[in-house]
């Protein structure tokens, strides 16, 4: 399995803003071959949240990130909307789950 998460830089005032922006993203993930789980995570008394996908294989990620649903999903209409300041991208391969 293989995990990625885009952790996010927010200003407090503007989380809000950017939850509902993915909103919809969860349901949207499910019909994306080979990814197992969505998440919109919301760091504790820190200016960032974090969008968490875990995927069957990196080749299932890859092939999301390659393809239209990607494209329309990060267009520059949407993210000209967001409120982030900065982000970061993060991957890793899942060696050990119970």
């Amino acid at each position: 399995m293989y995990v990625v998460m885009n952790v996010l830089s927010i200003p407090e005032d503007a989380k809000g803003h950017m939850a509902q922006m993915f909103a919809g993203s969860g349901e949207n993930m499910k019909k994306i071959p080979g990814c197992l789980e969505f998440q919109f995570l919301d760091a504790v008394g820190e200016n960032k949240q974090v969008v968490y996908t875990k995927w069957e294989s990196e080749a299932d990620f890859e092939a999301w990130r390659n393809s239209d649903a990607f494209a329309q999903a990060h267009s520059h209409d949407r993210t000209s909307r967001s409120p982030a300041t900065g982000s970061k991208i993060e991957k890793y391969t899942v060696v050990y789950q119970s």
